[in-house]
Order: structure tokens, then sequence, then C-alpha cells
């Protein structure tokens, strides 16, 4: 791993933080200032959004799982329209690449409910649906923030077997396991990625969202190769 890497992400990372930080100040402040009213201060750093989303089981799913993923879908739709809605009001700046990271870690901690869900169950085939009301703060992002900046701490102490067969969590994160990758992906570490992601594809091999992240890491990897 370049040392290069590792700093150059270490500073964009905290430049995010000093200025997601600001913003949000900032934006306290002044509501504080012109508006007593705590709702109305909430509401500048704050959306909320429905949302649904559909998972299908595969082979091997259990019910359990696929009503998480499909929750998780739901959730990450919120965290996409929060992340360009902020980034719209100029209260929010994206690093290079680093929004799908920190749009995964949100989806995984939203204030959500659902607000109906069913299932269909046709020839065989079980598709779960969900439509949530979620709530999306400012705040969501900074702390997101901070887990990325752990994993550039953990990387620090990691050995080459953990670089060659990454860990993957006990208790399933679906936004921390894309995060992860997504943060691999980002650092050019494109060969730990697709090891990660191919042991995620084989615990979730239904999973859509980590498929896609392997196909965009071997992408890079073969115009990196191309390129040489």
């Amino acid at each position: 791993m370049g040392k290069s890497n590792k700093q150059q992400s270490s500073i964009g990372s905290s430049s995010f933080l000093v200025l997601a930080a600001g913003a949000l100040i900032a934006a306290v402040l002044f509501v504080s200032t012109y508006m007593p009213n705590k709702a109305r201060a909430d509401d500048i750093v704050t959306v909320s959004f429905e949302t649904e989303a559909s998972y299908t089981m595969g082979p091997g799913d259990s019910e359990p799982l696929a009503c998480k993923l499909a929750f998780f879908r739901a959730s990450l739709e919120a965290a996409h329209q929060a992340a360009n809605r902020f980034a719209e009001q100029r209260l929010i700046q994206f690093g290079n690449r680093d929004k799908s990271e920190l749009v995964c870690l949100v989806a995984d901690n939203l204030r959500a409910e659902p607000i109906w869900d069913h299932w269909k169950k046709e020839g065989g085939v079980s598709t779960y649906t969900v439509r949530i009301h979620a709530v999306v703060r400012l705040s969501d992002f900074i702390g997101a923030q901070l887990v990325i900046l752990g994993f550039s701490r953990k990387e620090a102490t990691e050995n080459y077997r953990d670089e060659m067969s990454p860990p993957i969590p006990v208790l399933f994160s679906p936004g921390l396991a894309l995060a992860k990758a997504y943060w691999l992906i980002r650092n050019n570490e494109l060969r730990i990625s697709i090891i990660y992601l191919d042991r995620l594809t084989q615990r979730y091999p239904n999973w859509r969202e980590a498929y896609e992240g392997k196909a965009m890491a071997l992408s890079l990897q073969n115009k990196a190769k191309a390129m040489q």
C-alpha cells in the first residue's frame, strides 16, 4: 500500500470533516439567532423522505435477510437524496469518490420506520417490498466520516494475512460492508477490494449491490493494466 495514498485519503477526509462541521455549526448558529423555535432550527439540517425498495429472494436466502436488504435499499435511496439535497444547499461537499462510502454508512443508521410492506410469492419466487419514512440529518454524514477515518487507522494495523483475507463482520451491516469496499476502491486497493467483495458475494450470493461494487473494482483494475 502506498504511503502517499494513505496520506492523501487522510487529508481529504479531514478537509471534508472541517467543512461539514463548519457548515453545521454555522447553520445552527444562524437559525438559533433568527429562528428561536428549535423545530425550525432542526429543519435547516434535517430532511425526510419516503422511499420504497424490494428484494427478491434467491437460493440460500432467508426471509429476515430479504427484509433487511430491502429495508437497506430503501434507506440507501433516502441517504442518496439527502446527500444531493445537502450538496445543493452547499452544506456539504464530497471529496474524490467518497460520496458512495458516506451514503452507505448513513443508510445503515437512518432514523427510519416502515410505512407498509408486503410479500409477493409467485411461481416459487418470493419478493419482499417495503416503503419507509426516513429522517436524515447533516450530522449523520459527519458521523459517517468519522467511521471512514477509522478505516485508515485500522488499515495501518492490519497484517498481510488480514489484507489477503479481509474480515467480514459477523453481525451483518450492509452499509458498513459496502462502505469498506468503496473505501478500498477509492484508495486504489483494487486487488484487496476484489477479494473482499468476493467474500461478500460468497456469503450473500444474491446481493446485487456487492456485485456492482465488484464490477467497478474489476473495471478499474482492467483500465490500470491497460495503461501499463
